[in-house]
Formats: structure tokens, C-alpha cells, sequence
């Protein structure tokens, strides 16, 4: 057994250096052979960082497909049903609430799946998530151009809601095949509250991405065509182009996921630990719902994750309307307001973990619902003739509403830790509540709209979409912070969030210098 024995000092009037000797009589020295161990830890530090960065590349393109079609969906088929179509509000409103009724259902039935899935492809198992991720991608990218094409057998009123209603459900149908497996992706790849935190800022930041390529595809689409067509015909010509665009895009991001998460073991479990040892569940999706069913916070925090993605979801719905005939802005600006928006929602997703840091999370909500409620009557006070100047509420409610929903993602991985429970349980039940309660908000705005029956808009709607654009905003912003104040449950996760965390104690760096003491033997000179 080696050990240390011998000590030789030289010393001059500047400098004193030291040599450990070996118990074999050869003398090398000490800070030689530290320095192979740092080479080698640098490597796996190196090693590591580059495996994480790959998938990090997949996590944001696993949400690709269906975040940059979802922008087509949420911003563009309400106005192409109407102005190109010529459907009723009413139609129209049957339509999404059908569509969003289906993919309630849909979430928690493919999160069942998911939990049983395996698919024998090509030689390869496709396991879980990655196999409902595969199967949704094929599909959508499949099926997406036909919510676009003209209905040719379509000759009555009634045939081309049913066409439509038909195509959006299946759509809709699908898309949880791929939106679960991203979101439960952050509680398999986040070991602590704060790393929960940065990927459901990675994921708010992917969603953003997307959405300010496909409105950057639109810009390029509207912006350079120079007729005088009105935003009916416009619409109807060039959404079919982005529906191939959004086929391409998902064929790209299919590959670079699968190939990103290849080796990721989707049963290893203790990559999940929490300060409390939370561990994901091995029973049965049944069983964890019955688990979340009896925690008042999975109630709590499932509206707050419905308000935080109305919020975004009625600001898509009704950006065009609002832009184009309440404002009457030129028709480009369909395109490049959503572009400047998502562009400052990008931001806000990044700036969360350093704002966090620096103000603590619940500070950081209200400021964020702050934002967006000064930005909602903003709206709703922006007189017609100054219609640039909705540049400004439309930074202070995206940079708020992705603040907003990456802590509400944060708060729903905590959960899901800490209950030990399913992460496609929850996640498909949440989204159950979200596109259920979202679809009939939806049917009864359209049924308050004026003139149901007319592709253009008249005065009283030109009103009417300024106060439900600017004032759902702010009804949505007072309904998240009444949840956040309503449970304990918010404080507790935040508190953790910005503790240990984020900062390190000076007691813990006291600690690490006595590890390194030990660990790296130094000779006292008396």
C-alpha cells in the first residue's frame, strides 16, 4: 500500500516549492499527477456537457412540428374559415370547439399509450415517447396540407363544416402524440428544481422559435405579394404554401430529435432526484391519476396552466382581427406583429432564470402578470389612428405571457416529482382541462360576435375585437394571480427554486474547501 513518507524542501529568499515522495522511492511531482486527473475530468465534464447540448437540440425540435403548424392553427384558421371560406362564426366556432374537444380526449388516451407503447420498426424498438413521437410526426406532417386545400365535393354550407371539422379533429387528434412526449421530457432530463425551471424556459423559448419562423414564412408569404387582394384571398393562396412549408420543417425535426435522443433511456429513474428523493412513478397511469386526483394543487395548478396558455392562445385567435380590422393596419402586418411578438416572447423565456435570480420567482410572476394586464387595457385603449403604436403593448404581453407559462411549466414538473407520479398523467390531464375549457370560451365569444354571416368586418365588430383581445388579456392575468396566491403549494417550489439552487451558501463553499483539503494533502511548513 502506497503512502506518503518523505518530505524535501528547497527553499531560495523567493520562493519555497514542495516534492512528495513515494513510498517506491520515485519521486514525480504532486501536482503532475493532479494534473492527468483535471485532463481527465475535463474530458467527461466536456463529454457530458456535449451529450446534454445534443439533446437539448432534440427537446427544442421534439416540439418543432407541431408549435410551428400549431401557429398556422391558432392565428390563421379562424380569419381563413371566415374570409376565405365564407363560414359563420357560428360554423366556425363548432368547428374548434369539436377540434378541441377531440384533442382532450386525445391527450389523456395517448398518454395510456404511451405508458404500454412498443413498436417494432425497421429492425429498431421504438420505445414510449419516442414511438407516439414518431407516429404523431408521420401523421401530421401527412395530413396538415388538407386543412388548407379547397373542399371540391364540398357544394353546401354544411359539407364544408363537416369537411373541415373532420380534418381539424383528426389534426388535433394527433398532436398530443407529439406535445406529451416533449413535456414529460423535462422532468426525465431535470434532476432539481432549478434545472426544471431552465427547460421549461427551453421549452417556452422552442415554442417561441417556431413561432417566429412559421410568422417569418407568413411575412415572406403576405409582405412581398404587392395585389390588392383582399386578407380572404390572400390567405386562402398562401396558407397553402406554408402548409408544405410546415410538412418540411417536420420532416427535418423528426430526424434531428430521433437522432439526438437515440440512447436516452426513457425507464432510467434515478435521473430524477428532488430535495425531497421525488422519483417518478412505475404504476400505472390509472392509479397516478387517482394520486393527483386527491392533491388540491393538481386542481390549482391545472387552471393555471388552462389561464397561462389561454392567455397565449386568445392573443393568437384574435391577433388578426384585431391588427387588420380593428386597427386597420396593411395586410403584412398580420405577419410581421406575431413576428415581433414571439420575438420578445424568446426573450422573455431566456431572461427567466436571471431575473429569477435575481428578484426570486413570485416577484417575477406578478411583474410578469403586471405586464401583461398594463398591456391588455393598453389595447384596449389604442386609438385607431395611431395603429403602430400597439408595437409597445404587444412587447409588454409577450414578454409577460412567456414568463408566465415557463413558470407554470416549472410549477407542474415540481408536482410531478414530488408526488411521485406519472409525468404523461398529469400532462394529459391538464391539457384535457386546457382544450375543453378553452373550445367553450371560444364558442361563446363567437356567439356574442356581430354580424355572424359577413367576411369583413362592420363597426360594432371592429369594438368587439378590441375588448375581447384587450380584455381577455387582463381577465386571464387577475385569474393567474388569483391561483398563484391561493396555495401554499407555489411559495414552497419557489422558495426551493431560489435557494440552494441558485446560489451557493458560504457554509457550502467552506465545505468544499475542507473536501478539497482533504483530497489534496498540503504540507505544513511548521
Amino acid at each position: 500500500m502506497d503512502c506518503l513518507v518523505g518530505l524535501k524542501e528547497a527553499s531560495t529568499a523567493a520562493t519555497t516549492t514542495y516534492t512528495i515522495t513515494n513510498v517506491n522511492s520515485m519521486e514525480r511531482p504532486y501536482e503532475y499527477s493532479k494534473m492527468g486527473e483535471l485532463e481527465i475530468g475535463l474530458k467527461q465534464k466536456l463529454k457530458e456537457k456535449t451529450k446534454l447540448g445534443v439533446m437539448l437540440v432534440g427537446f427544442i425540435c421534439s416540439c418543432g412540428l407541431y408549435e410551428f403548424g400549431g401557429v398556422f392553427w391558432m392565428t390563421y384558421f379562424n380569419p381563413y374559415l371566415q374570409t376565405a371560406v365564407g363560414l359563420s362564426s357560428g360554423d366556425i366556432g363548432t368547428i374548434v370547439l369539436v377540434a378541441q374537444i377531440t384533442d382532450a380526449i386525445a391527450n389523456p388516451s395517448v398518454g395510456i399509450l404511451i405508458e404500454h407503447l412498443k413498436i417494432p420498426l425497421f429492425g429498431f424498438n421504438f420505445r414510449k415517447k419516442r414511438g407516439c413521437h414518431l407516429i404523431g410526426s408521420i401523421l401530421m406532417t401527412t395530413l396538415f396540407p388538407l386543412l388548407w386545400m379547397n373542399c371540391s365535393f364540398c357544394n353546401t354550407e354544411l359539407s364544408r363544416v363537416v369537411y373541415y371539422g373532420i380534418v381539424a379533429a383528426v389534426l388535433n387528434s394527433i398532436t398530443p402524440f407529439m406535445f406529451l412526449p416533449h413535456l414529460s421530457m423535462i422532468a426525465l432530463l431535470a434532476k432539481n428544481e432549478k434545472q426544471r425551471l431552465i427547460f421549461g424556459g427551453i421549452s417556452s423559448f422552442g415554442k417561441q422559435f417556431w413561432g417566429i419562423l412559421a410568422y417569418s414564412t407568413m411575412w415572406l408569404l403576405i409582405g412581398t405579394d404587392k395585389n390588392d387582394e383582399n386578407l380572404g384571398q390572400l390567405l386562402g393562396e398562401k396558407l397553402k404554401i406554408a402548409s408544405y412549408v410546415v410538412s418540411g420543417i417536420g420532416v427535418i425535426c423528426t430526424i434531428v430529435f430521433h437522432a439526438s435522443v437515440w440512447n436516452l433511456d426513457e425507464n432510467k429513474t434515478d435521473a430524477i432526484t428532488d430535495t425531497d428523493g421525488g422519483v417518478p412513478s412505475k404504476s400505472s397511469m390509472i392509479s397516478d391519476l387517482k394520486t393527483v386526483a386527491k392533491n388540491p394543487n393538481f386542481y390549482i395548478l391545472g387552471l393555471l396552466y388552462f389561464v397561462c396558455r389561454s392567455e397565449l392562445s386568445l392573443y393568437n385567435v384574435y391577433q388578426v382581427f384585431f391588427f387588420e380590422q380593428t386597427l386597420g393596419l396593411p395586410k403584412e402586418a398580420v405577419a410581421y406583429l406575431p413576428f415581433i411578438y414571439l420575438s420578445f416572447a424568446g426573450i422573455g423565456s431566456i431572461a427567466v432564470k436571471p431575473i429569477v435570480k435575481k428578484l426570486k420567482p413570485m416577484p417575477t410572476f406578478g411583474l410578469a402578470i403586471l405586464a401583461v394586464i398594463i398591456a391588455g387595457i393598453a389595447i384596449m385603449l389604442q386609438p385607431k389612428q395611431y395603429g403602430n403604436v400597439v408595437i409597445l403593448p404587444v412587447i409588454f404581453v409577450s414578454v409577460g405571457s412567456a414568463i408566465m407559462y415557463t413558470l407554470s411549466l416549472s410549477l407542474t414538473s415540481s408536482l410531478i416529482v414530488r408526488l411521485r407520479v406519472s409525468d404523461v398523467a398529469v400532462w394529459g390531464a391538464f391539457n384535457l382541462i386546457d382544450r375543453i375549457l378553452f373550445g367553450v370560451l371560444f364558442v361563446v365569444v363567437q356567439e356574442f360576435r356581430p354580424c355572424p354571416t359577413s367576411k369583413s368586418c362592420c363597426e360594432a365588430c371592429s369594438d368587439f375585437y378590441r375588448y375581447v383581445f384587450g380584455g381577455g388579456l387582463v381577465l386571464f392575468a387577475l385569474l393567474a394571480a388569483a391561483l398563484i396566491l391561493s396555495t401554499r403549494f407555489t411559495g414552497d417550489v419557489f422558495a426551493t427554486s431560489r435557494g440552494e439552487d441558485y446560489q451557493t451558501k458560504d457554509s457550502d463553499k467552506n465545505q468544499l474547501k475542507l473536501e478539497e483539503v482533504v483530497e489534496n494533502p498540503i504540507v505544513d511548513k511548521s
